[in-house]
């Protein structure tokens, strides 16, 4: 499996705009933060091919996509209905257009009726298509594990304040943004990960995310073998964050690339730039 992290920053993205504190003005690439993303590559035996997964359409997705190098989607995973979770799906046409094919969405009930709401145009039979619309297949899930094209996927339910979120689970890879409570029945889900990657928005609390010191604790429960936070504000440095934190949780960075595999040591996982 290849996860990339495309985005690891908050609603406002880093820089925010008209900010001069030391986090928008470094020049430490990894301290520039799209809006929350991930990818992921993975064998199924139903295709030839990996079958290629995105987690949210962030309103960066089409920059996230070119920067990348990423040219192919055929499911998209939605946590919740938030705007900068769902905004850049209007992009997902390039797809169908360059590929041929509709691109399977799943979510919750409520994230997909968001999401025909906010996108009304792509399932109104009387809107004109000059430019294209997105041509996707919504599939509503629930709590139980459901499979696309061989590859079972495992929903972590739980809140991000008021807002049901949904997680997901793939293999050995848990991705789980936008969080500040898990019910105790969803953690027996999370036993045994590899990696895990998880909100942590800032060290001051808030209401609606895990502070970095709640994350740590949680993830010391969950105890996978390697953490990336995510969502993160702009009150973090990534290096100065970086070097008071224990060595197998860590910030994630735009553009960070993680292989899960078999034959790797320390727990089959390896990182790259």
């Amino acid at each position: 499996m290849k996860i990339i992290i495309l985005g690891s920053g908050t609603s406002q993205g880093i820089p925010i705009i008209g900010c001069k504190c030391p986090v928008c003005t470094s020049s430490n690439p990894k301290d520039k933060r799209l809006r929350v993303s991930v990818y992921i590559e993975t064998k199924t035996p139903a295709k030839d091919t990996p079958l290629k997964i995105l987690i949210d359409t962030s309103p960066d997705f089409r920059q996230q996509m070119l920067v990348n190098n990423l040219n192919d989607i055929d499911a998209i995973l939605y946590t919740h209905h938030h705007i900068d979770h769902i905004m850049g799906l209007d992009d997902i046409r390039q797809i169908n257009q360059l590929h041929h094919k509709a691109v399977d969405v799943y979510g919750n009930e409520d994230t997909i009726n968001h999401i025909k709401r906010a996108f009304s145009y792509i399932f109104d039979e009387n809107t004109y298509k000059g430019g294209g619309i997105p041509n996707i297949d919504t599939n509503v899930i629930t709590t139980g594990t459901f499979n696309v094209h061989g590859v079972d996927i495992v929903p972590i339910k739980y809140f991000h304040g008021p807002t049901v979120v949904f997680g997901y689970r793939i293999g050995g890879f848990a991705y789980m943004t936008d969080c500040s409570m898990i019910p105790e029945e969803e953690f027996t889900k999370l036993a045994g990960l590899d990696l895990l990657v998880i909100d942590a928005l800032r060290y001051r609390p808030h209401p609606t995310h895990f502070s970095i010191d709640e994350a740590v604790a949680v993830t010391k429960r969950i105890n996978p073998k390697q953490t990336y936070f995510t969502h993160m504000t702009h009150d973090l440095l990534h290096d100065e964050v970086n070097a008071n934190l224990p060595e197998n949780i860590q910030l994630a960075y735009d553009g960070l690339t993680i292989s899960i595999t078999n034959d790797v040591p320390q727990g089959g996982i390896s990182t790259a730039a």
